[in-house]
């Protein structure tokens, strides 16, 4: 068994808190595009600096949530684990309502949805492929790119 440095756990939660923050950003467009296409009203684009840096920190603090979750945390089961990160993450998103970052609130209702999914669809993912991981190799780890 193979000793895993901090650097090596950073780097984890770093890739996993980019794709949650690119998904965030893929999902706004497409979600927006899909209101435009409903509602038959235009959609401002619009994300200042310090809402991207919002995003950026709930990114991160949701990868750090879930890994630690899901690689390193050993005693409890696959579905507590995944309850305990679901009431967290609501947690941390209710927190991040708080602090809002743009002046439009439908810009911001609509950037909170698409920070939600796009956390649950990364971290379900790692959830899951962490667990598929355990079951054939009886260790856990916190390397993102070990367990694909």
């Amino acid at each position: 068994m193979t000793k895993i440095s901090k650097k090596q756990i950073e780097l984890s939660c770093k890739a996993l808190g980019a794709g949650m923050f690119m998904g965030i950003i893929c999902l706004y467009i497409a979600i927006g595009a899909l209101f435009t296409l409903v509602s038959g009203e235009g959609f401002y684009y619009h994300v200042s600096f310090a809402f991207l840096i919002q995003g950026i920190v709930v990114s991160m603090t949701a990868s750090v949530i879930w890994l630690l979750y899901f690689s390193l945390s050993k005693s409890w089961s696959f579905l507590t684990r995944y309850l305990l990160a679901f009431i967290t993450l609501a947690a941390l998103f209710i927190i991040s309502m708080l602090i809002p970052a743009i002046n439009g609130a439908e810009g911001y209702f609509i950037w909170v949805i698409s920070g939600f999914i796009s956390t649950f669809a990364f971290g379900t993912g790692v959830a899951v492929s962490s667990n598929k991981h355990f079951r054939n190799t009886g260790s856990r780890t916190a390397l993102i790119w070990e367990i694909s």
